[in-house]
């Protein structure tokens, strides 16, 4: 189950780890907020399938309007109290097949820690 709220322990990007991009992503239902580093506090819609192989989850972003911003298409695996999720931060449309920054395109991998209730 990927609703509560998870630290962000570590994001890597083609291979490489970030620095300063721990964080935080809260899922409640149909909804996320997410903070990552300084950055501002961003909220959107998240569509998620556990019966896909692997499972998927995508963060969407809404203009005003309500049309759509933005969408992160992301692979997801939660195992007990850490979750992975990884995505392609430049290919529109793609999801990675593995949980593996490395590769062309380059992708993002983000690891959370499920914070105790």
């Amino acid at each position: 189950m990927i609703e509560g709220e998870w630290s962000i322990l570590a994001v890597d990007y083609a291979g490489e780890a970030l620095p300063a991009r721990r964080g935080s992503l809260q899922i409640i239902g149909a909804r996320f907020a997410l903070q990552i580093g300084g950055a501002p506090r961003e909220v959107g819609a998240v569509e998620h399938d556990a019966a896909a192989t692997p499972a998927t989850l995508d963060l969407v972003w809404r203009e005003p309007g309500g049309g759509e911003a933005r969408r992160l298409r992301a692979i997801v695996r939660v195992r007990g109290e850490l979750m992975q999720f990884c995505y392609y931060p430049e290919a529109e449309g793609q999801r990675p097949a593995a949980f593996e920054s490395r590769g062309t395109p380059p992708a993002i991998l983000v690891r959370c820690r499920r914070v105790a209730a």
